[in-house]
Formats: structure tokens, sequence, C-alpha cells
């Protein structure tokens, strides 16, 4: 049998014996990512960031690294876009940086799942995307995709965002809990529920209104589901479409128009039938991107297991943010590194059935999972510490006590925006089966009382399967 060391040594052939530049928003996971370019065989390698990030760096004899402190944004969406051009137009220390490192221009660039693929420092970005594949990012054209993939969808219309318009997709579309507004991608793409808002009631519509018309040309409406928001990852091979297991998306719920993506986590268990059908979606969707616009690689359907079922809201055809958190059970398979080696198209020996059951058994026994917030607070230094689950509703954590098991890890540390706090849930002391999005609302709660991080009141979905 195929295993994990195999799919290792495809993408080695890659990356051996050729200087790598491992460029993105944030320093620190760019690091690790050049650390794993010298594992794998690269000759020389350079990690560059638009800020530090969270977290520890290795040491720069082992990894030569370099990073600016320009990048500040009011969101991570902001931050995202800020870095996209930054990484395009390098500002003139870091460019430099690049030019001393690799001054034959030999070198490829590794970049971030969400960058846009245009040259940095006119160096080729690896696996980089055509605007085929992005445009279908885009939530306003996302319907026909469905349609011609066969996959069952929401009722959802198109309009633009005026007051009448959104009024007249609430009275044609709501079912009893309001409606979802998407953003087209006037913008360029939106993620992390930023270009997303929950018309709850019809007396919305002149304020989202106001909302969407300043960004988009065109909104995508359709009913809000209840249920549990998850995603299904397909990987596109020249003999096939694979596909994973089912993650849970943490999208909680705030008070108002607002829903805060908090990330992923896979210790929720779909029933069996519902699991088999988002793996059917995600085969119908990647023989559909392979036929429509000639993709390959990782894509993610994301969507809500509804009471009439899984229900697609969004196609994401890039490596999704769910899907990493699957492979780290498989620590010798750079993941993210072999889709983009599909992506670009390299010839190799995929061996897709190998390939699709090593990631469905290590999804399966490596439970994983985190919850996430961005703070406008500035955050100099990265700290962690451990919490306990209490289950006692209204203190459901506390902190640790020294050398006590924890329950779960916040980290807290720099961000383009200010701060980033995030916690981790302990693989070994989460259920497995139930949803961990109220486990992770509450924790987010906790650390937000604690530290001031202006997330407010979060509520989860519900479960209705």
């Amino acid at each position: 049998m195929t295993d994990a060391l195999y799919y290792r040594d495809l993408v080695s052939s890659v990356v051996r014996d050729r200087p790598w530049l491992a460029a993105g928003a944030l320093l620190v996971p760019m690091a690790a990512c050049a650390k794993r370019l010298l594992e794998l065989g690269a000759s020389d390698v350079l990690a560059l960031g638009m800020s530090r990030g969270m977290g520890e760096l290795p040491d720069p004899a082992e990894v030569p690294q370099v990073h600016h402190e320009g990048l500040r944004a009011s969101d991570v969406m902001e931050g995202i876009r800020r870095a996209m051009d930054g990484l395009a137009d390098l500002p003139a220390p870091l460019r430099a940086a690049v030019e001393a490192f690799d001054p034959d221009r030999r070198a490829r660039v590794l970049t971030p799942v969400w960058y846009d693929g245009r040259p940095v420092a006119g160096r080729t970005v690896w696996g980089a995307r055509p605007m085929a594949w992005r445009a279908l990012e885009d939530k306003v054209v996302i319907d026909g995709f469905w349609d011609a993939a066969g996959v069952e969808r929401a009722s959802a219309r198109v309009v633009e965002p005026t007051r009448e318009a959104l009024e007249a997709c609430f009275d044609a579309l709501e079912q009893g809990l309001g409606v979802v507004i998407s953003a087209d991608a006037k913008e360029g793409f939106h993620g992390a529920a930023h270009g997303v808002r929950w018309m709850r009631t019809r007396d919305l519509a002149a304020d989202l209104a106001e909302l969407f018309a300043a960004r988009s040309d065109r909104v995508r409406v359709m009913p809000f589901l209840e249920g549990i928001p998850c995603s299904i990852h397909g990987i596109v091979l020249p003999d096939g479409t694979r596909a994973v297991r089912p993650c849970e998306m943490v999208v909680l719920r705030k008070p108002g128009a607002e829903l805060h993506y908090a990330q992923a986590a896979t210790f929720w268990d779909p029933p069996d039938a519902d699991r088999a059908a988002m793996r059917e979606v995600a085969r119908r969707a990647g023989e559909q991107l392979r036929r429509q616009v000639g993709y390959r690689g990782v894509f993610t359907v994301d969507g809500v297991l509804s009471e009439d079922g899984f229900l697609p809201t969004e196609l994401n055809p890039r490596f999704g943010a769910a899907i990493s958190i699957l492979g780290r059970g498989l620590p010798e398979l750079p993941l993210y590194f072999l889709h983009l080696c599909i992506a670009d198209g390299e010839d190799l020996d995929w061996r897709g059935d190998d390939l699709e059951r090593l990631l469905l058994e290590s999804g399966d026994a490596n439970r994983q999972g985190s919850g996430s917030v961005m703070t406008t607070q500035t955050i100099e230094e990265s700290s962690s510490r451990g919490m306990v689950w209490t289950g006692v509703e209204g203190a459901e954590w506390r902190w640790a006590e020294d050398d006590e098991e924890v329950d779960a890890t916040f980290g807290l540390g720099p961000s383009s925006v200010g701060g980033y706090g995030k916690v981790t849930l302990a693989s070994d002391r989460t259920p497995v089966g139930p949803s961990v999005a109220p486990r992770i609302a509450a924790a987010l709660m906790f650390v937000d009382s604690e530290h001031n991080l202006g997330l407010g009141p979060v509520t989860p979905a519900v479960a209705v399967r």
C-alpha cells in the first residue's frame, strides 16, 4: 500500500535542488513553510512576511527570513488584500532582500492559499490559479455551477443591493429564519463571513442595502438554513475526483446581522448517509470543475447540513482551511505542497485511490479543531495559556492551574489588525461526534471577557439532523 512517505517523495522531486522564496502576509507561517522546503531538499530558502505574526520563529541561521512592519488593516480581509498587493509590489527593503538571495532569478515562490498568483519580485508563483478558477469563488455566479454539476441547492436570487430588491427576496425566500446575503467579488474574493450578513427580519433591508451597495454591484440572497455549517473537500486528479471526510465550519452567530467565522474542526461526525451524500457532492463538483475550467487540485464545497440534508452555499476552488486539519495526522505528508504540485500540472503517479484512503483514515483517526478571533487591540508579544472545561452552564471554561491537564490552549499574539487570539481544543479530551461549536463559542466568550478582545456574545448553530 502507498503510504504518506510516497507522496512526500513526489513533492520532494519537484522541490529539491532549487532555491525557494516562501512569501506571505505573516512571517511565522511562511518561515515554517521555508523550513519544510529545506527538509524536502530545497537548495536554499528565504522566508518573507509583510508582518511578523504570532508564534515562534526558527533560527535565522537555519531559515533566512525578513519581514516588513508596515501592514495594518481594519479586518482580516483588508489585511489579505493589502498583503496581496504588497507581495505583488514588494516594499524596497523586501525586494532588495529577494534580489540578494536570488540574483540569478532561479527561485520559485510559495505563497498562502489566498494569493492571486501575481509574480512576486518577478518570480513565478507555484501552483498559481488561472482567472477562470478564481472566478468561480464569486458567490453570485455559483448557482449555475451547482445546476450543471447536478448538485441540489437551496433557492436563491441574485439582485442589485437595493432596499426594494432585498425586501422582495425576503418575501419570496424566507422560511422562518430570515435570509442570508452574500456580496459579489467586485472587491475581490471574500471569506471568513466578511462579505455575508444574516437578514433576520424584513426591516433590516434598508441598512443592509446601504452596507452592500458600498462594496457590491450584485448580491446573492438565499434562505437562512438552520443546521451545522460544514464543508467537504475534493481533489481533482487526472484520473478522477477523490473526496475526503466532512469538516465542521465553526460559524457563530452575533446579535445583529454579522456572523463570526471561528475556523474549522473535525470532531463532529454527520450521520453516515449524510457523510456519503456530501462526498458525492464533492465528486460531482470536482468533475464539473474539470469540465468547465480544467481545474486541478484541492477544492472545497461549503454548506449547511440542514433538515433537508447537505445544501451547498459556496465553492472555493483552492486549498481550503479545513483540509489542512485533515492532514495533521500525517506530519510527513506536506499536503498543501502536494496540492500545488497537482495544480501546477506535474505529471506524476498520484495514485488517487491510495491518497483518498490515507486522508480518510487519518481524518477519522486524528481529530482537531480550534476557534479564533481578531482584535483591534495592539498585541506586541505572543503568549499562551491552558484552559479547563468545567461544563458548568455560564462558566464552561476556566484557566488551568500549574501542571493541570488542559482541555484547550489559548494563544494570543500580534496581527495586521492588532491582535489574534486562538483557542485550540485538546484532541484527546474533546468529545467525538457532536458539534464543537458550543464548546468553542463558550471558550471564545471566556477569553474575550478576560482579555477584552471585542468579540461580544456569540451563539452556535443548532444541529437538526
